[in-house]
């Protein structure tokens, strides 16, 4: 299921509905799933307003290589090639950048 056609938020709610994840990783996909709506929001009614066309353009090329980054590994974890911990270092990497870039567009 893609919801909103966002492909972080249908990984974060694959993450927080999997069973064989830590209760860590379910908390760590509920806070990007808040900042993914928040970052989703910025995008359609600040975008214009703040930034200019190029500005935006890096900014979603950030928020692009943060999506790649948990969109890799959550396929890593379901193909067996990490382990529970190591997926859940690197959701909490992908959630904390995603959390970083929305400060960052907060303030543009």
């Amino acid at each position: 299921m893609v919801a909103r056609n966002s492909e972080m938020l249908d990984v974060l709610l694959k993450v927080a509905a999997d069973p064989t994840v830590s209760w860590r990783a379910v908390e760590l996909a509920g806070r990007g799933i808040s900042a993914d709506a928040a970052g989703t929001l910025w995008t359609l009614s600040e975008k214009n307003r703040t930034t200019s066309a190029e500005e935006l353009a890096d900014l979603l090329m950030a928020q692009a290589e943060i999506v790649d980054a948990l969109t890799g590994a959550w396929r890593s974890f379901g193909n067996g090639e990490l382990s529970k911990e190591q997926f859940e270092s690197r959701l909490e990497g992908a959630v904390h950048g995603l959390e970083e870039w929305l400060a960052r567009v907060s303030g543009a």
